[in-house]
């Protein structure tokens, strides 16, 4: 299988939000022409999985009303207590905390099943009800939230990621009350952070990204 870490040597590069999308979709291009990258980027191998955990959120939030057309960002690998940089107009840095809740074991053996066989596992197969289901969502979600709560963030904006897509859209449910929830609940956790934002991931493009990012606190 081939290594895909050379497509991405330019991952930490400042860009514009138009030049952010322009990355985005000429790999994404690259990507899903090939069968090889394709399966890599299913299991998250090499930078790619930067690419899709760190660049793509930045990207999104970089297209959302809370980050300015002229402004540039980058994602910036390490252990440095942030992962992303935005130098803004007036030549300010905000930096991004870019943080979600994801089964990482269980999406792992996933891809390796579609890589195999064409196609995966249904997510919840089992007999447990969505009302059951969803709660234990809800509460590793907050407990991940919690956990960087009791970090030191100052300085620093935190990005909360959640994915409702397997729990509400694919369903064709409303993930709005789940959501409407969860900012109740992060505005009764005291965080040392500059600002907190929330962004749902649901499947909705990125021309309609304004309806899925949220400024909390």
């Amino acid at each position: 299988m081939k290594n895909i870490n050379h497509l991405f040597t330019d991952l930490e590069e400042y860009r514009t939000p138009f030049k952010m999308k322009k990355y985005f979709e000429e790999k994404k291009q690259i990507i899903n022409r090939n069968n090889d990258y394709k399966k890599l980027a299913r299991l998250k191998k090499g930078r790619i999985k930067e690419f899709l955990e760190e660049f793509y959120p930045l990207y999104l939030f970089s297209q959302s009303k809370y980050c300015n057309e002229y402004s540039k960002c980058k994602i910036i690998l390490g252990n440095q207590g942030y992962d992303g940089s935005i130098i803004q107009q007036d030549g300010r840095e905000r930096r991004i905390e870019i943080t979600s809740y994801t089964d990482g074991k269980w999406e792992f053996e996933d891809a390796k099943r579609v890589n195999s066989r064409g196609f995966g596992d249904v997510r919840f197969k089992d007999y447990n009800s969505l009302d059951d289901r969803t709660p234990d969502y809800f509460n590793k979600i907050v407990e991940n939230i919690k956990k960087k709560s009791q970090k030191n963030y100052s300085g620093v904006s935190i990005l909360f990621i959640v994915n409702t897509f397997d729990y509400f859209e694919v369903y064709d449910n409303d993930s709005q009350p789940f959501i409407d929830k969860l900012i109740k609940e992060i505005l009764n956790i005291e965080f040392m952070a500059d600002e907190i934002y929330l962004l749902a991931l649901n499947e909705q493009g990125v021309s309609e990204i304004n309806q899925n990012v949220y400024l909390i606190k």
